[in-house]
């Protein structure tokens, strides 16, 4: 059997907090057995960013998407530039696209409007989706009601509780969690890594942002996903081996054979 790796699912390596040190970084990640990156875009700027990088390391592959902090730049030529991105090799999903009542840096209407056209891009082209909803998990269960269903969903950065979890478990979407999993006082976030069917879990770092516990409040990068795998294997009491071939056999379900 192949030694099994990790997988950042959402990382952002196109932050500009990464500038000059890119091959540092994914040589880093690879020596903690961090063997491939998915980079999410947040606008159409970072998407064409994160497919530039994976055309030049082939461990890492993009997304293309518009985060709703940036729903409120989204305008008529939007979703025809992202089709063209999300056709490019190494993009292998629509994302990262949601809601984001926490902040409204995009009025409410305005974000729900354009994620009802991102999803129904990622359906057209039969994309997963990777999703970021922060304090909007009502609005958003009412809207993906009423569209049709995306076959692979990604739960990013899961910030719900139990219950939420179990409701969209029960939609067949797939839940990531990083850093926050090991902070003090994340006992909501560790029941719902807890209860979740291991088959359904991602690990991610969303660097530069959530570095884990021992490195808290310093840049987070792809190589300290280790740290929150190990605290991982703790919580669930699964042998680290095993784990590992769990979690890429996740990512595999989940992206298909284009990750691999």
């Amino acid at each position: 059997m192949t030694e099994p790796y990790l997988i950042d699912v959402h990382a952002h390596l196109q932050d500009e907090k990464f500038d000059g040190e890119l091959e540092s970084l994914v040589l880093a990640a690879e020596d903690a057995g961090v063997k491939k990156i998915i980079n999410a875009a947040t606008c159409i700027e970072s998407a064409k960013q994160a497919v530039e990088i994976a055309a030049k390391f082939s461990a890492c592959y993009a997304t293309a998407g518009i985060h709703p902090h940036d729903a409120i730049k989204f305008d008529s030529n939007s979703i025809e530039i992202l089709k063209q991105i999300l056709h490019h090799p190494g993009v292998i999903a629509v994302g990262e696209i949601g809601l984001d009542f926490h902040y409204d840096f995009s009025p409410r209407p305005v974000q729900e409007k354009v994620f009802e056209q991102l999803w129904l891009l990622a359906v057209e082209l039969k994309k997963p989706v990777v999703l970021h909803v922060r304090e909007a998990f009502s609005s958003f269960f009412d809207i993906i009601k009423a569209l049709p269903s995306c076959e692979k969903v990604l739960l990013h950065c899961f910030s719900g509780d139990k219950e939420i979890a179990r409701r969209a478990a029960d939609l067949g979407f797939h839940f990531s969690v990083g850093g926050a999993l090991t902070f003090p006082k994340s006992d909501q976030t560790r029941e719902v890594f807890s209860y979740l069917p291991v088959e359904m879990i991602h690990l991610e770092t969303d660097c530069p942002y959530l570095a884990p516990q021992p490195r808290r409040g310093k840049r987070n990068e792809p190589s300290l996903l280790a740290i929150t795998f190990d605290f991982l294997a703790n919580l669930r009491k699964i042998e680290p081996l095993m784990l590992k071939h769990q979690l890429q056999k996740n990512a595999r379900n989940l992206f298909g054979q284009e990750l691999f």
